[in-house]
């Protein structure tokens, strides 16, 4: 990063330079019409040798700007690769971090959705150790737990989602950000919203929630999103889908299928939000 700046500094200073040549330049043909002698050409031809000699040093700083910028773009990408391989590999016991990633499409106001899910891994504890990629549909943040008493991320999460459709339920970390992360995919859907081992999803008739196992993350990969087709190492927003509302259909049949095969005990069943979602809104099922 400090060549990269260097190299910044060093096309200012160049610009200014080339300014400063650009007024040579013009007294130096002024010169040699008023002189009309030969010093005056050579001064001349000197000046845009030099102009010339200026520019090529330009472009030969801009390659290796170029350069720079794909080194950069190859070592976040490699790091990217390394948070996603832990990711997976952490089961939530003996391990002193956990790694997560977020993964949303919606179908109108990412940005928002988007911000609003940051507010929640902020408010559960969820640090952020990479930003996210630029673009709709790009992959991240990526975050990391840190359990101050051992509780595990899925434990955590699981707490925080069950407690969303109880108005009852005592104030968790992150419970409010939670709430208006569902009502957000309420409006904004269909869509799907991972982060980590928690998904919410929306349809037009229903607003759900799971978290999912160690081994049901897998199927996945780090940032993949069930019913959005893509190889799990690429980016989501380079995924072919069918639609956003085949997509979330898909995701909601995925997450309602989990754990009735066998693969995994099921002790963490879809939360049904719809209902609730419907009533903080004041919207009848017909509008829902």
């Amino acid at each position: 990063m400090q060549n990269l700046r260097d190299v910044v500094r060093a096309i200012r200073a160049g610009a200014d330079t080339t300014g400063g040549a650009e007024i040579v330049r013009a007294g130096g043909a002024e010169v040699g019409a008023e002189a009309g002698d030969d010093n005056g050409e050579r001064m001349l031809a000197e000046v845009q040798s030099l102009l010339q000699n200026l520019g090529d040093a330009q472009l030969r700083i801009l390659w290796h700007v170029e350069r720079l910028q794909r080194g950069q773009e190859e070592l976040l990408e490699f790091v990217r690769s390394v948070l996603d391989d832990e990711s997976l590999a952490a089961s939530g016991v003996g391990h002193s971090r956990r790694v997560a990633v977020v993964s949303l499409r919606v179908e109108r106001s990412e940005d928002v959705v988007r911000g609003l899910a940051g507010s929640f891994c902020d408010g559960v504890g969820l640090e952020v150790i990479l930003q996210a990629e630029a673009g709709v549909g790009a992959r991240g943040p990526y975050l990391a737990w840190r359990s101050a008493d051992g509780r595990r991320l899925e434990d955590v999460l699981a707490a925080a989602l069950t407690a969303v459709p109880d108005d009852a339920a005592a104030d968790l970390p992150g419970l409010d950000e939670l709430r208006q992360l569902v009502l957000a995919l309420h409006e904004y859907g269909p869509g799907t919203i991972r982060i980590g081992p928690l998904i919410l999803n929306r349809t037009p008739d229903a607003l759900i929630g799971r978290v999912t196992s160690p081994w049901e993350m897998v199927a996945l990969g780090a940032t993949g999103l069930p019913g959005w087709t893509a190889v799990p190492s690429q980016r989501v927003s380079d995924a072919t889908c069918a639609g956003s509302l085949d997509s979330a259909r898909a995701a909601d049949r995925w997450l309602r299928r989990l754990g009735l095969g066998g693969e995994g005990p099921a002790d963490r069943g879809v939360v049904e939000l719809t209902a609730w979602a419907q009533g903080y809104l004041g919207l009848s099922v017909s509008e829902g």
